[in-house]
């Protein structure tokens, strides 16, 4: 089983372990979450040579990466699971934040 995880950054990242400091966003087989994820997800630009170019490895989630605080990364966070959750695939279970979690986590 394949867990999906997001970083402070709202950098996702895949992988059997959570790397430190990341949250569980999802997990399921392989392909099948993947896919899932990077339909819903944002896709990050990279530079190169000055110009954006589309980069579909890098996947973030919306509102992450321009929140002001932790408080409004929690909730973009949040907000996106609740979304994601509502008809993921049949093999892919979304790990949703309580939001006591989210008030412990301050």
């Amino acid at each position: 089983m394949t867990r999906a995880y997001c970083f402070p950054s709202g950098l996702i990242g895949f992988g059997h372990d959570i790397p430190k400091g990341a949250r569980i966003i999802a997990r399921g087989p392989r392909k099948e979450l993947r896919d899932f994820i990077a339909v819903k997800a944002r896709h990050g630009y990279r530079a190169r040579k000055g110009v954006l170019v589309a980069a579909s490895d890098i996947l973030l989630v919306p509102g992450m990466p321009e929140a002001d605080d932790a408080d409004a990364a929690r909730n973009a966070l949040l907000r996106w699971t609740r979304f994601i959750a509502i008809r993921p695939p049949k093999h892919v279970r979304v790990i949703l934040p309580t939001e006591r979690s989210a008030a412990d986590a301050r």
